[in-house]
């Protein structure tokens, strides 16, 4: 019997507490990773960028990433961790990849889509915002510009993907 089977037929995963709690995390989990985007794209970038001078902007920006950094990846562990049992325990589930009905299709979809935007997140924390912030150190530069702008491509589409995401969880609840 496949590990997903034996998961499935555990009594844990039919109480209504335990899924209750799972569920709370999880979306917890989705609040702090995409509300954090929201936030950082509609709030925070557009008055950073005309409160603060380009040199101390970066250096905000550059702190205030370090932390979001771990919010995220926290919040990524936490949605697979829990996204797994409460998928398995859904009167919908059928196997891991299924298309045979609506809801499994969206699943695929959304979780297709919450890996990319979790390559990007990893791309833009461990290789963009690095070569950003060695680039900053050294002064304004036609890379540096083109760089930040390519930031906030990334953070608009991640914007995207996460509104995308979000709006495919709920369609789910009606499939």
């Amino acid at each position: 019997m496949s590990y997903f089977r034996w998961l499935k037929n555990e009594s844990m995963l039919e109480n209504p507490i335990v899924l209750t709690v799972l569920d709370f995390i999880h979306q917890m989990a989705t609040i702090a990773w995409i509300g954090g985007m929201v936030f950082n794209l509609l709030a925070v970038m557009p008055t950073v960028s005309k409160v603060l001078e380009p040199a101390l902007a970066g250096k905000f920006m550059g702190a205030l990433m370090k932390r979001v950094r771990v919010i995220v990846y926290v919040s990524l562990l936490v949605l697979f961790v829990t996204g797994i049992p409460m998928k398995i325990a859904s009167e919908y589930y059928v196997a891991i990849i299924n298309f045979d009905t609506a809801w499994e299709t969206a699943s695929f979809v959304k979780h297709v889509l919450v890996a990319i935007l979790a390559l990007v997140a990893l791309y833009s924390f461990e290789l963009l915002s690095q070569k950003v912030g060695r680039l900053a150190a050294k002064g304004p530069s036609a890379e540096l510009v083109s760089l930040r702008k390519r930031q906030q491509k990334l953070a608009a589409v991640s914007f995207l993907l996460g509104i995308a995401i979000v709006f495919i969880s709920v369609m789910m609840k009606y499939l």
